[in-house]
């Protein structure tokens, strides 16, 4: 009697069926990850990427070094041009920040003699998120916040600065001045205003900037002592007589002997 064994087509059918279910289970698998591949582009689309913290590489075209824009106060028919290029992250920067900005403001700004104008000068090799900063504060001149940003910057300095990443406290400064938090961080986590801030320091590099604060008085470098010896030079700039007594607390003097360059 010839056996013929009963199980063959169903053992071939079980083949068939768990083939076809792995294959199954593999076409998932890949749609699974094409659609959080595309979910992940959506995203970073959608929030602006990741956040610029380096300068542009490659050269720049000096006529397009010669568009950098500052940051300016004051009146443009000013006798007087006050350049800084300064770095966020500078100690230095900040105690001038600190002790002669009142002073430049109130007495020579706000009376129509200087215009001030601030060039950024991020030194990303000592100072890793000076670049950041400086792209957060042009984040928050888009909602014309420039300014009380950059106080809030240079008085924490000594916080952000020891951060790994200070991009969520950069965030969190902006609920103190005022920002509407949404607008600045997307622009803060993109490439927004990378290209302007890469000008400034391209700019300051073509013009003998080496360190920061540098102060430039209608476009040549100053050295200065203090905040008076400055007022004294201004006040000769613009043809006028110095006042007698400068009235106000001199600047910080290692801040004013930095802003020599």
């Amino acid at each position: 009697m010839r056996f013929t064994p009963s199980s063959d087509k169903p053992v071939a059918n079980s083949t068939k069926s768990s083939a076809s279910a792995g294959k199954n289970r593999l076409y998932l698998i890949v749609g699974v990850v094409a659609l959080a591949i595309l979910a992940f582009v959506a995203f970073q689309a959608m929030s602006g990427g990741q956040a610029a913290t380096q300068p542009l590489s490659g050269e720049m075209d000096p006529a397009e070094v010669q568009r950098a824009r500052g940051v300016a106060l004051g009146v443009e028919t000013a006798p007087v041009q006050l350049y800084e290029f300064a770095d966020f992250q500078c100690p230095a920067c900040a105690s001038f920040t600190t002790f002669a900005h009142p002073l430049i403001f109130e007495r020579l700004v706000d009376q129509g003699i200087v215009r001030f104008v601030r060039y950024d000068f991020p030194i990303v090799a000592g100072h890793p998120h000076a670049f950041l900063a400086a792209r957060a504060a042009r984040c928050a001149e888009e909602q014309n916040l420039y300014w009380e940003y950059h106080d809030v910057l240079y008085g924490h300095q000594p916080t952000w600065s020891a951060l790994r990443n200070p991009a969520r406290e950069f965030e969190n400064y902006a609920g103190l001045v005022g920002l509407d938090e949404g607008p600045f961080s997307d622009c803060l986590n993109s490439d927004r205003h990378a290209d302007e801030v890469t000008r400034n320091l391209r700019l300051g590099e073509s013009l003998g900037v080496n360190g920061t604060p540098t102060l430039m008085l209608n476009g040549e470098r100053v050295q200065i002592s203090d905040y008076n010896d400055l007022e004294a030079r201004v006040f000769q700039a613009a043809g006028r007589p110095a006042p007698s007594s400068s009235g106000g607390a001199p600047a910080d003097s290692a801040a004013a002997s930095a802003a020599a360059g």
